[in-house]
């Protein structure tokens, strides 16, 4: 590489443009895999609430772990240890296995504020008559097994409300078999874990550490080396996402980048020209980083594996610069020649991404400005960088048979101008037919995690009991009392619904910290001591008991009457604790109180009893407003891609200034587009928003193509070297975009499988359609 004339100043800016975005993307770039970034951001309070939960909510942070093989007292032995180190690691804000409902600090704070926790708290039930019937209740349960309980509580609690909280708080859900006194599966094969992270579920780097605890932690417990663990949950797919797509990211660009580069140097014959055409490549994907990370904060994995689409398009700029150069020629003599047309390609494509982004999402955004800011870079390089650092004199390698044979086949192919036509009708009418099978709705296809560890997961989860929440009632209130009073209204229909069998069961914020109203009219409900003395004296004679037995309950209704009301920070640290906090929610300047409910088995009934309730509470079905939310934003992007071609229709009737070349560039792509859709419908591969995507991208190679197979020829030799320059960049898209094929992340893949495919044909209609 040569400077004829001294550092010109394109050189000496793209040098300084180049410096400052590696000094940015090195110092200051953060990457994530937060698949959330791929939730819009646009969201209506219900969607953001939903999208708020699935990043961060009631059962996010959980953790299942299983031990398995070995003995079964080999397991449970491993549990206990497990259990109290991870206990003691302080990754935690709980870990059980079984051995205990309920953690010391909660039995205890359940006993000192039982009056004002328990529903039953009422001035009757500390009459004579209702104390008597608590005592006569009483004298069964002592000949129950639960006696030794009763036995130990009956002397300051003989209304049972400390039992009735334990039975409630400590057996909600279904729980796991006891063996050896900790859980296990119910084949008895795996003792089994259900632990809370105290870092969101999206702090993928803590959720790493917690990972490698729990297995260094394992290692230094389990009792016999045939032991192994199993670990689930959100957090633990967030950091398995993670470590696959960036994997997949650095592999798959690696591969591109090989690839590419060989058909270059095949078809350059020349390693100098394959280093000349990798710098807008390279110069592209360091702006495109730069520009993402500046505008959003931080890089998602996907993005990155979004390079190697770059480096299939960028590198098309370069490629049709060298092929077209005549011998003797200077490049900046070729570029006079074939700027319009190449600087038609590069802004086509550049509208082709403002569809991505200004699609309301943040990770399609991050693509969009990745394509915008990288293609652009590279054909400005292309235009004002190479000429200045080129060699004055150069040769491609002659391909004089393979441009023949290229000849050949394009005037072959000349011949079937109808054929793009027929298959534009053909897939127009195929897709109209699929459209109730055609969109992909479910969120959960963004995941890369495979389908034997989501069932792995799902089976787990039931056999501990574990939260799998879907459907949510959300309780809105001007304040966190407004909306704990509100949710606390909806108790005696929730208990209905259990009733009903609709539902299991449910958890609501308002049992664990009790609104300051109910909590404040339970301990009005307490009587005075002298009052509940003759009361207690009164029913005792009914019954074998002595008075004086019940000095300690006299005691503590006394302190309950005085205590301060509970607040949430009374169960920091505590399981009760996570779950309270997880079911109150702060959104804009209200609260939000949730009822998450367990197992639902009628969603008509329950839609039934929402649309009742006449308040402004509303149900949230997970996965239903995550369908609604992918459809409406699918939707929007629909609209956004018409945009989209018409501003490039603009672009291209400016540039070219003739309706039938107009026709000629987009027929073939347009053809094309509709062909991939309809061969992937019928691959039985429903089209997700990323598709649509994919085929925004479509149309701007098919452009390209079809850009240069119409632009005027001089002679058959530049006519040939148009042709050959065409199939190069086809291929080095094609190598580019297919590696995305065999990606392990769907979004990924969806874009490979799609731009390979539209690719091919666009480039064969676009030869049908090619100026003779």
């Amino acid at each position: 590489m040569s400077l004829r004339s001294g550092l010109r100043w394109p050189v000496m800016l793209w040098l300084a443009v180049l410096a400052g975005c590696l000094w940015w993307v090195t110092a200051h770039t953060r990457f994530n895999t937060d698949m959330a970034a791929f939730l819009p951001d646009s969201a209506a309070p219900a969607q953001q609430l939903m999208v708020d939960q699935l990043r961060d909510g009631v059962a996010s942070r959980l953790v299942l772990l299983a031990v398995e093989n070995g003995s079964a007292a080999e397991r449970a032995q491993t549990s206990r240890k497990l259990a109290q180190a991870l206990a003691a690691s302080g990754h935690f804000s709980y870990v059980r296995n079984g051995e205990q409902a309920l953690s010391p600090a909660e039995r205890e704070r359940l006993m000192q504020y039982r009056h004002l926790l328990s529903p039953a708290t009422a001035a009757a039930r500390f009459s004579a008559a209702g104390l008597e019937q608590s005592l006569q209740d009483s004298l069964q349960l002592l000949a129950s097994p639960a006696g030794a309980m009763v036995k130990q509580l009956l002397p300051g609690d003989p209304t049972g409300a400390m039992l009735s909280l334990l039975e409630d708080w400590g057996g909600a859900g279904s729980s796991p078999s006891l063996q050896h006194g900790v859980w296990f599966s119910n084949d008895g094969q795996r003792a089994l874990l259900l632990a809370q992270t105290h870092a969101p579920a999206f702090d993928i780097d803590a959720q790493q550490q917690v990972g490698d605890a729990i297995r260094q932690v394992f290692n230094a417990s389990r009792t016999s080396p045939e032991l192994q663990i199993i670990m689930s949950g959100p957090s633990v797919f967030a950091v398995a996402s993670r470590n696959l797509i960036h994997n997949d990211a650095w592999r798959l660009s690696l591969l591109a980048m090989f690839l590419v580069s060989l058909i270059l140097l095949l078809a350059y014959g020349s390693p100098r020209l394959l280093g000349l055409g990798i710098l807008p490549v390279a110069s592209g994907a360091l702006v495109g980083l730069a520009a993402v990370s500046l505008c959003y904060g931080s890089v998602h994995g996907i993005t990155l594996g979004f390079g190697a689409t770059l480096i299939g398009e960028a590198v098309d700029y370069p490629t049709y610069l060298f092929t077209q150069r005549t011998a003797g020629e200077s490049l900046r003599d070729t570029l006079k020649r074939i700027w319009p047309t190449l600087r038609l390609a590069v802004l086509t494509t550049v509208f082709g991404s403002l569809t991505m982004l200004l699609s309301g999402f943040s990770g399609l955004s991050q693509l969009g400005m990745f394509s915008l800011a990288g293609v652009l870079a590279a054909g400005l390089v292309t235009r004002f960088v190479l000429p200045e650092i080129a060699p004055g004199q150069f040769a491609l390698a002659s391909r004089t048979r393979t441009q023949a044979l290229l000849a050949r086949g394009a005037s072959m192919l000349s011949g079937l101008k109808w054929l793009p036509l027929l298959v534009l009708a053909a897939a127009a009418a195929y897709l109209a037919t699929q459209r109730q099978d055609l969109w992909e709705n479910e969120l959960s296809r963004l995941s890369p995690i495979p389908q034997q560890a989501l069932e792995l997961d799902r089976s787990l989860r039931e056999a501990l009991g574990a939260p799998d929440v879907r459907y949510l009632i959300a309780v809105p209130g001007a304040t966190r009392q407004a909306a704990l009073e509100q949710s606390e209204a909806l108790v005696p229909q929730l208990q209905a619904l259990v009733r009903q069998g609709i539902t299991a069961g449910y958890d609501l914020a308002a049992r664990i910290v009790p609104s300051a109203r109910t909590q404040a009219a339970r301990q009005a409900a307490l009587p005075e001591p002298e009052a509940l003395r003759r009361n207690l004296v009164l029913a005792v004679a009914k019954t074998p008991f002595k008075a004086e037995v019940f000095e300690p309950f006299l005691q503590q209704v006394e302190k309950s009457r005085h205590l301060p009301l509970l607040q949430a920070s009374d169960w920091q640290g505590t399981p009760l604790g996570g779950l309270a906090e997880g079911l109150m929610v702060r959104q804009g300047d209200g609260w939000v109180a949730l009822i998450s409910l367990r197992n639902v088995s009628d969603e008509a009934a329950l839609k039934t009893f929402m649309s009742g309730l006449g308040n402004d509470a509303f149900l949230l079905d997970i996965k239903g407003e995550s369908s609604r939310m992918i459809m409406q934003y699918r939707d929007q992007s629909l609209r956004y891609s018409l945009l989209g071609v018409l501003a490039i229709m603009l672009v291209l009737g400016i540039g070219l200034r003739n309706f039938r070349a107009v026709f000629a560039v987009l027929l073939p792509v347009a053809a094309a587009m509709l062909a991939t859709a309809a061969l992937l419908a019928g691959m039985g591969i429903r089209l997700s928003l990323f598709h649509i995507v994919s085929l925004l991208l479509v149309l701007g190679i098919g452009l390209n193509y079809g850009l240069f197979f119409n632009r005027p020829a001089l002679d058959e030799a530049e006519h040939r070297r148009t042709l050959f320059g065409v199939l190069v960049c086809a291929a080095s898209t094609v190598s580019a975009f297919g590696v995305l094929a065999f990606s392990a992340t769907p979004v990924l893949q969806a874009i490979g499988i799609t731009v390979a495919l539209g690719a091919i044909l666009s480039l064969l209609f676009a030869a049908m359609w090619a100026r003779s």
